[in-house]
């Protein structure tokens, strides 16, 4: 090792690497720092995307669930939204196809079903007011703890009803439901009408002793009194008016009518299997 002076190529080596801030110690200190990350560039396995990277091919990623500030892929909404939670926004104006020659009380309404728990299950009647009684005890005793469920009724010749997708369960107060919706005939189609606030009121009053309540006066058919078989609609303040800016889901405005026929229509269920919205549920007015 020579004490002397050093040459005069490596003393402006040492003068320029000054000149830039940084001494040999320092430069020796940084190079032992990155050493460790470029030897993990050149041994980190390749892995399948990295292998298609290398081979020119893209790889496509699936959306995630992050969102920021608010914002939503539509993707993740359709796919999470339609598939999981079919009735965490109101009802859809499209009706599923209708089946040939048919016209039994599930046949009537399976169009009406399209994003719903119920387009893709099989229906049955589960009340028959002619076979089981004009009366809100025996209504409640055949449709309690069923869960979704539609309501049809013949009044002067023409189909009117309901859709409640949170069923009924004599638990009192009310089971609210973005989803629910009215409907009547209109010709040879249908015409829905959406809840007009959230919640909607499906069912308005969930009592033992009391009939059908969509709201509290949007579709009502008491089952009890000296009229049971009487029939009430005004339109406007729980459920829409619709396109023909009606006032009541009755066939004649301002006349007293009285009901037909009247099924509730709801889901086939194997034994043992849950059954949504069969008990208690919250006021949030989602599925």
């Amino acid at each position: 090792l020579s004490l002397g002076v050093p040459p005069a190529r490596e003393m402006q080596q040492n003068i320029k690497i000054v000149k830039m801030g940084i001494d040999n110690h320092h430069l020796l200190c940084l190079i032992l720092v990155a050493l460790p990350t470029i030897a993990l560039s050149f041994t980190r396995p390749l892995t399948s995307s990295r292998l298609h990277e290398k081979r020119g091919h893209s790889t496509h990623r699936k959306p995630t669930n992050i969102y920021f500030f608010g914002g939503k892929s539509k993707q993740i909404e359709n796919d999470v939204d339609e598939r999981t939670y079919p009735e965490s926004k109101p009802a859809t104006y499209d009706l599923l196809p209708s089946g040939p020659f048919d016209f039994s009380p599930e046949a009537i309404v399976k169009p009406l079903l399209k994003q719903t728990q119920l387009q893709n299950r099989k229906l049955k009647v589960i009340y028959n007011a002619k076979k089981d009684g004009w009366d809100a005890r025996k209504f409640h005793s055949k449709v309690d703890g069923k869960g979704a469920s539609v309501v049809l009724a013949k009044v002067r010749g023409q189909w009117i009803g309901g859709y409640n997708p949170r069923g009924w369960a004599s638990l009192g107060g009310s089971r609210p439901s973005v989803a629910s919706f009215l409907f009547y005939k209109k010709g040879f189609s249908w015409q829905k009408l959406r809840v007009n606030r959230t919640g909607g009121m499906a069912c308005g009053r969930d009592e033992y002793d009391q009939g059908i309540y969509f709201g509290s006066d949007s579709f009502v058919i008491p089952l009890n009194g000296q009229r049971p078989r009487s029939v009430a609609s005004r339109l406007g303040y729980y459920f829409e008016t619709g396109p023909g800016n009606r006032s009541t889901l009755l066939p004649v405005a301002g006349a007293d009518a009285t009901v037909d026929e009247l099924y509730v229509i709801s889901g086939v269920y194997a034994p043992g299997e849950d059954i949504p919205n069969s008990g208690g549920v919250t006021d949030l007015g989602l599925y």
